[in-house]
């Protein structure tokens, strides 16, 4: 079986070159340089991991919603050529002593 190659000990070689680069007379420079190797300045909030990830979560959103509009929709029948705008007959009847809106209102009531 082979040795693991990590040594919890310090590396004395490391250490002086670290300390060389923050002990120096631009130790900000080192420090910029180590973060642009890393690929980000300063410390990523947690708005930051949301602004990247919200393209993508709208997206799902969007393909979901539409997935479950689809799945639940009422079934539309074949014969149905979008003429009929109630499900049951209304005759309307108006008269010149009645109000329209009256005649509406009893008619829309009636149905119930």
């Amino acid at each position: 079986m082979r040795e693991p190659s990590f040594d919890h000990a310090p590396d004395r070689a490391m250490g002086d070159l670290l300390r060389q680069a923050l002990d120096g007379p631009a130790p900000e420079a080192f420090v910029a340089r180590v973060r642009s190797a890393i690929g980000h300045d300063g410390r990523e909030t947690s708005w930051d991991v949301l602004g990247r990830w919200a393209p993508a979560g709208l997206v799902a959103a969007g393909v979901a919603a539409a997935l479950v509009w689809m799945l639940l929709r009422p079934a539309a029948d074949p014969r149905d050529n979008g003429s009929m705008l109630a499900s049951a007959p209304v005759q309307m009847e108006v008269t010149p002593q009645q109000a329209e809106s009256d005649v509406l209102t009893a008619t829309l009531l009636e149905g119930r």
